[in-house]
């Protein structure tokens, strides 16, 4: 850090004192180089504190004052915001009180009156250097561990797909069942993400440890029909009121609304293009049950699909990152609904929504996909992997 560049006055100096003049003296003496909010005691100090806790780096208190000696405000500090720096201003007759709380109680330094005031000054610049070192340290530390959930998502979720290529090697379209799962994992843009699962302090032998309990998971629970039917005949239509009505008769929470265009009709024959898509649709009514509805609408393209998202994410994030949970039999369903469909030529579209309330999803299908599948399933895999920078970009952004 260049001393020659830092600025001062990016972070506030919190100065505590009962005595006004003392409050004067010090905003005058340092009021150039810091930013510099006043309180007489600890109780207001506190109030100013947490008040300006975003912006508050060093914090610089009286021990003798009424209602509560310095120390005891520069603990609760400490509990609000344990990376403030703090100073303790002291008579002489209180320095080994002062020595106590350097040396016990996590107090940066203690300062004696009367002030040496070139002495003090570089004392608070020693200060705000060190609360803007512990920022940067703890902006590397947030770095390194999105660095290890990314490296773990992004395992978690190639040995997902392996898995299921080993399982059935005729499975076709994995990579774009997998851009799928990542986006209905996500969260809306301009939220924030979920709360760390905690990878600070985690061994590489835990994480891989966990990596191996997930792979279990997957591979118990993971469904086996996922290229069942044997192939949809793109000759025998149906159209899409016809493959769903039965499904939305039978679960009160997938529900219709008014169509927006005549779709185009659906590979058949009825039974197998339903036993395609009705396990995808299922699963959505049952993870976001009580929270809302699944709610179809015909389109252009085929069908709409939205639903409230939230409950969707939660299921999903074992997946998605390093936790030691392993994902629940709906999170598989609901992957495994995925794959499904991809393999069989369907296309899944997420759409954006200004509001961040739910998520929203075109389904169509196209025989294209079909005839253009490769042979070998591992190849396609990796190509996709490798080549498509939108799935990438999805951990890198």
């Amino acid at each position: 850090m260049s001393q020659q560049s830092l600025d001062y006055r990016q972070h506030l100096v919190l100065f505590v004192d009962d005595e006004q003049k003392t409050r004067k003296y010090f905003a005058k003496l340092f009021g150039k180089t810091f930013r510099v909010i006043l309180a007489e005691d600890g109780v207001a100090g506190l109030e100013r504190f947490r008040e300006y806790q975003d912006e508050v780096g060093v914090v610089v208190t009286d021990q003798r004052m009424p209602n509560e000696s310095g120390t005891d405000f520069l603990e609760k500090v400490a509990l609000l915001k344990p990376g403030v720096v703090r100073i303790l201003s002291t008579a002489y007759a209180d320095i080994d009180a002062a020595v106590s709380s350097v040396n016990q109680g996590g107090i940066y330094r203690y300062i004696t009156k009367p002030w040496e005031v070139p002495e003090l000054e570089v004392t608070l610049k020693r200060a705000m250097e060190l609360f803007l070192v512990r920022l940067e340290r703890e902006e590397l530390v947030r770095q390194k561990m999105m660095s290890v959930d990314i490296l773990a998502a992004s395992d978690r979720i190639i040995s997902l797909a392996a898995l299921a290529i080993f399982r059935d090697t005729s499975l076709r379209h994995v990579g774009e069942a997998l851009k799928a799962v990542v986006r209905l994992s996500e969260e809306p843009r301009g939220k924030a993400l979920p709360d760390s699962i905690a990878t600070e302090g985690l061994s590489w032998r835990e994480l891989y440890r966990r990596h191996l309990s997930f792979m279990g998971a997957v591979n118990s629970s993971l469904p086996q029909d996922l290229t069942s039917p044997a192939s949809l005949d793109y000759d025998n239509r149906c159209t899409v009121k016809e493959v769903l009505d039965p499904l939305v008769a039978e679960v009160s929470t997938i529900t219709w609304s008014d169509a927006r265009a005549n779709p185009p009709d659906w590979p058949g024959p009825l039974n197998d293009i339903q036993a395609v898509i009705a396990p995808f649709l299922r699963t959505l009514a049952q993870i976001i049950e009580g929270e809302g509805e699944v709610r179809l609408e015909e389109c252009l393209s085929g069908l709409e699909v939205s639903f409230p998202g939230r409950s969707i994410r939660s299921v999903l994030q074992p997946a998605m990152c390093a936790t030691a949970e392993e994902p629940s039999r709906l999170a598989m369903e609901l992957i495994a609904g995925c794959m499904r469909l991809t393999h069989h030529g369907g296309v899944l579209d997420f759409l954006p929504d200004p509001n961040h309330s739910e998520s929203r999803l075109r389904i169509g299908f196209d025989v294209s996909r079909i005839e253009r599948a490769p042979d070998d399933a591992f190849e396609e895999l990796a190509a996709d992997l490798v080549g498509n920078e939108l799935f990438w970009s999805r951990f890198l952004d």
